[in-house]
Parts: structure tokens; C-alpha cells; sequence
């Protein structure tokens, strides 16, 4: 019986979240590799943030909200980016904001708009 007990403890210990591309918690991480994101969306919760980190192999991105690297329209309800976007120089990372309003948002680079293509960031209540 015991080792049943702890058989189920050490499954409940490994249980995995949902966030892709996440290192769980809080800290939701970002790989960004020299024209792509190392996953294609991340579901974090109301009040999280997420912090991209460019690969030091890899190429500076300027990341904002919006598809194909166009931030003219930014989607309303996202953390501030700044109107031309959040430069990453190459093996630099940046946190952004806390994403407070549940909805889904994109994310694009506008250096690679069309390699990289859309991250989706779905933000849960």
C-alpha cells in the first residue's frame, strides 16, 4: 500500500501545466531563434507575464502586438509594446508587461514578419 502512495504522489509531482513554450509558473519563457519562435503559442493566466529571450546564436527581433509585423492596429486589451514595437537584441531577453485582459492576442516580429509568422498568447480570467 505504501508504495502505491507513492507511486501516486511522484505522478501528481510530474504533472505538467499547459503553457506552451513556458517554464511554468510565472515565468512564461520565450525562446526566440534567428527567424522563428521556439513554439507558436503560449495560454498564460490573467496578470502573468511573458519574457522572450533571443537565442544568442541567433538575430535580433523587434516584437510587437499585431499579425505579420504590422503594429498599426495593436489589439486592444494587450500590454504596451510601444508603437514600433520592443527591440531584442540577439542574446538579450525583455519581460513585458503583465497581461491582464483574458483574450487572445498576437504577437509578430517585424524584421522576419513572414519566417517567424504570428505567436498567439491566449490569456485565460
Amino acid at each position: 500500500m505504501a508504495l502505491f502512495a507513492l507511486a501516486l504522489s511522484l505522478l501528481a509531482a510530474c504533472g505538467g501545466g499547459s503553457n506552451t513554450g513556458s517554464t511554468g509558473g510565472n515565468s512564461n519563457e520565450v525562446t526566440l531563434g534567428s527567424t522563428q519562435f521556439n513554439s507558436n503559442s503560449i495560454t498564460i493566466k490573467k496578470g502573468e507575464t511573458i519574457t522572450f529571450k533571443s537565442d544568442p546564436s541567433g538575430s535580433p527581433h523587434i516584437l510587437g502586438i499585431g499579425k505579420n509585423g504590422d503594429f498599426t492596429q495593436p489589439e486592444a486589451g494587450a500590454p504596451d509594446f510601444g508603437a514600433q514595437g520592443h527591440m531584442i537584441n540577439t542574446g538579450a531577453s525583455w519581460t513585458t508587461p503583465p497581461w491582464n485582459t483574458p483574450g487572445t492576442y498576437d504577437v509578430s516580429c517585424s524584421i522576419h514578419p513572414t519566417t517567424m509568422g504570428d505567436f498567439v498568447v491566449t490569456v485565460t480570467g
